[in-house]
């Protein structure tokens, strides 16, 4: 759930004050690495489709990104960019033009959504299957490792209080709420050691160590050991995607699609197509949107999926909420840090 961009306001001025100024082409900005990978692969299925691929890392600061008009990006730098400028809002007709069946989420005014990561459950075979179980420490016991932040953490804590995912971030957002997340987890830490991890391979190292019963980690690199446990013969993991926290990857058009309004139009139906989708998914670990997809998805792969059929994510999981930590997130990683810190400092801070 890492792949992201911290985007400021400030970033987005410098990084886009060209395109007032651009070429008549089309320009695809998408991440370095592995993710960028796979997006120019299945743009490349499309023989002949004229886009120029063009990489930034994690600030944006050192690309030239004069004249781009699509931008790959999270949720919450989406609607940053629709909000702040220059992300352009799509159109009635475009939004009717996106293939039939999409996972509802994707198809948004500020960007189509392309591919689906979560924050969901990963443990042993006999370990706890929900929120709920994973916080019942006399049924499973058990060391839990969780996120060293507020974010996705105190999600989960609400979610094993019996808080519904549609009131979850409402809650959150009052002082009693706030309160009920944290005596969850100071009861949990009362009952067992938590190991709060910084880095989604200290949460993969943790479970494979066997430092903790239970983890709450990133759906991608819980696919990624469950499928090399798989391949190898060793053991597998339970995944349980029961309220998982999820989040959508975008692209978002930009300015300077108006001159290449068509080809845009195409990148994005590649990139939705049932080839596309299922290329990205096996490639990446993460969920399409388009279920169409699945049977060229194999079917030992699927299950470990966020948007597999069987999850029911637009129904059972909670969709991130950018625009609530974007209000609110500054106060709560510093509520939440304080708390850490007490707890931390009593027992000592364990390392994976």
């Amino acid at each position: 759930m890492r792949l992201r961009s911290a985007i400021t306001a400030a970033t987005l001025a410098f990084v886009f004050s060209a395109t007032a100024q651009a070429q008549a082409q089309t320009k695809l900005l998408t991440y370095e690495g592995q993710w960028g990978d796979a997006l120019e692969s299945v743009i490349a299925l499309s023989a002949g489709l004229p886009v120029t691929i063009d990489r930034y890392d994690a600030t944006l600061l050192d690309v030239a990104a004069g004249g781009a008009s699509l931008i790959d990006v999270e949720t919450g730098a989406a609607n940053h960019l629709c909000d702040q400028g220059p992300g352009q809002p799509l159109t009635p007709s475009f939004m009717e033009s996106l293939p039939e069946g999409l996972m509802p989420a994707a198809a948004h005014q500020c960007g189509v959504g392309y591919l689906v990561t979560s924050l969901m459950l990963a443990t042993g075979m006999d370990g706890p299957e929900d929120w709920p179980a994973f916080f019942d420490t006399a049924t499973h016991p058990g060391a839990r490792a969780l996120p060293r932040g507020a974010r996705g953490t105190l999600e989960t804590a609400l979610l094993a209080d019996g808080v519904a995912s549609a009131d979850v971030y409402s809650r959150l957002a009052t002082p009693d709420g706030r309160a009920a997340a944290l005596a969850r987890l100071d009861d949990l830490f009362a009952r067992t050691q938590i190991v709060f991890w910084d880095t989604p391979d200290d949460a993969v190292a943790l479970l494979r160590a066997g430092a903790v019963a239970a983890a709450a980690m990133p759906s991608v690199h819980a696919a990624q050991i469950a499928r090399d446990d798989s391949g190898t013969g060793g053991d597998i993991l339970r995944l349980s995607f029961d309220a998982q926290i999820y989040r959508l990857q975008r692209l978002v058009v930009l300015p300077a699609s108006t001159s290449d309004e068509e080809v845009v139009h195409r990148v994005i139906e590649q990139v939705l197509s049932a080839e596309g989708q299922a290329l990205l998914a096996e490639t990446l670990l993460a969920g399409p949107v388009n279920p169409a997809a699945w049977p060229d998805i194999p079917t030992t792969l699927a299950p470990l999926l966020p948007t597999a059929p069987g999850h029911r994510i637009s129904e059972k999981g909670l969709a991130d909420d950018p625009d609530f930590w974007a209000l609110h997130g500054e106060a709560l990683e510093r509520e939440f840090a304080v708390w850490l810190d007490a707890h931390e400092s009593a027992e000592g801070p364990v390392s994976p």
